[in-house]
């Protein structure tokens, strides 16, 4: 087992038993290494923003009440609910009622993919899903595949991407849904989804889109991705981690996942933690406003780090050159171990990734790298970086310096 670098050695509960922040806690990690080390791990979960702090912390002040609750106390915490909609609703372009609020990304998913599929299963039982996406689409899809439907995995090329048209021509005309991700998480490769869901608009096939990590790089408008469904995750743009979003197009029907209480249009039951949809709501709103601006300064900081690495012998990009998300750029370095490299870096104080962080655990190579047609040996030599707004020149001078030496210093102990 992999240790966090001056935790204790003591098990998790001891740990934990004297409190969430006992001393035994900031031995793993203390908030004076913040000013040492520089995080390149916006993929996994971004920082949270300032100001959804300060909305969120401002919503936990209120006086104790539910918003399912018609007194004066529920009826405050619906208002603050219900602007919080209306914010998310104005960011995305569309309608507050179009807006369902959840725990984040996975849940978003699982209630729009379960939900389509279910309420369509009586003319059609084929599900198609592009073949790089994230666990929290393919598991739920595979869900629905022991339940009975067929799914159907449509093929990336060499660089992650899948086509349009043979997306549109796999899912035919009697698919009960289909999913495409706005952009990969491991190589940034931006989907053709607004194509996709035109072409299936014409049909009246639902259209699932994952836009996890699109807020904040590109436009996550419902007109610029034009699909039926997507699906937001809150922590990946600056909201805390536990909330998320689902946008549900006007006149798309879905059968209720989740039942018990009639909250949320009745797709999504339980009381609403209005103080963390406010957070997102502001987050969200703030992507929606900077995306530009943020997608060209972290374009140029990753080409800012490949020239630095220039001095580096055998090491490709992996995924397209061209129509990437801004910021995020998958590294392959041939003779090393990605997580022999991932640790080091961590030692040096930078934290990267390996693959995709919900895969953590695990000792197989991305499923993801392995459909665009890396070997397993070429997938385990890949190393992730991505930045965001707090990320400047220096933090990728430093990376990049660090990277170089680490990748020579691994690539001579494997030859010993």
């Amino acid at each position: 087992m992999t240790r966090i670098h001056g935790a204790p050695d003591r098990p998790p509960t001891e740990l934990c038993h004297r409190g969430v922040f006992s001393s035994h806690t900031r031995g793993a990690y203390d908030s004076s290494m913040t000013s040492t080390r520089v995080y390149l791990d916006y993929a996994a979960s971004a920082p949270m923003l300032p100001e959804a702090r300060e909305a969120m912390l401002e919503a936990l002040a209120m006086p104790a009440g539910n918003s399912s609750s018609p007194h004066t106390e529920g009826r405050a915490h619906k208002d603050l609910l219900e602007a919080a909609r209306t914010r998310t609703a104005k960011a995305l372009g569309c309608r507050p009622r179009e807006i369902v609020f959840t725990s984040g990304g996975t849940e978003a998913a699982h209630i729009a993919l379960h939900g389509a599929a279910q309420a369509r299963r009586e003319t059609s039982r084929r599900i198609v899903v592009s073949a790089v996406e994230h666990p929290a689409v393919m598991e739920a899809a595979e869900q629905l595949a022991e339940a009975g439907f067929e799914l159907v995995r449509v093929p990336v090329d060499a660089h992650g991407v899948v086509s349009s048209a043979q997306f549109l021509d796999v899912v035919g005309e009697d698919a009960a849904v289909a999913a495409i991700m706005a952009a990969n998480h491991e190589t940034g490769a931006v989907m053709p989804v607004r194509e996709v869901a035109a072409g299936l608009r014409e049909r009246g096939i639902p259209l699932l889109c994952d836009a996890a990590l699109a807020p904040g790089r590109i436009s996550v408008e419902t007109s610029a991705l034009g699909a039926d469904l997507v699906a937001f995750a809150g922590h990946k743009f600056g909201a805390p981690v536990g909330s998320g979003a689902l946008y549900v197009r006007r006149g798309v029907t879905l059968e209720r996942w989740m039942t018990g209480g009639l909250q949320e249009e009745r797709l999504r039951a339980g009381t609403e933690n209005v103080a963390a949809c406010v957070a997102l709501s502001v987050a969200l709103h703030h992507a929606c406003r900077t995306w530009e601006a943020n997608a060209t300064n972290c374009d140029a900081l990753i080409g800012q780090m490949l020239s630095h690495m220039a001095e580096l012998d055998d090491w490709r990009v992996i995924g397209p050159q061209e129509n990437r998300l801004p910021g995020l750029v998958t590294l392959e370095f041939p003779g090393v171990e990605g997580e022999a490299a991932m640790i080091n870096m961590d030692l040096a104080g930078f934290a990267v990734a390996t693959g995709s962080t919900c895969a953590l655990g695990s000792t197989d190579p991305s499923p993801g790298l392995l459909a665009m047609g890396l070997s397993r040996t070429r997938a385990a030599s890949t190393l992730r970086i991505s930045i965001g707004n707090r990320t400047n020149a220096n933090d990728i001078e430093g990376a990049a310096s660090s990277l170089c030496a680490i990748v020579l210093r691994l690539r001579s102990l494997a030859r010993r």
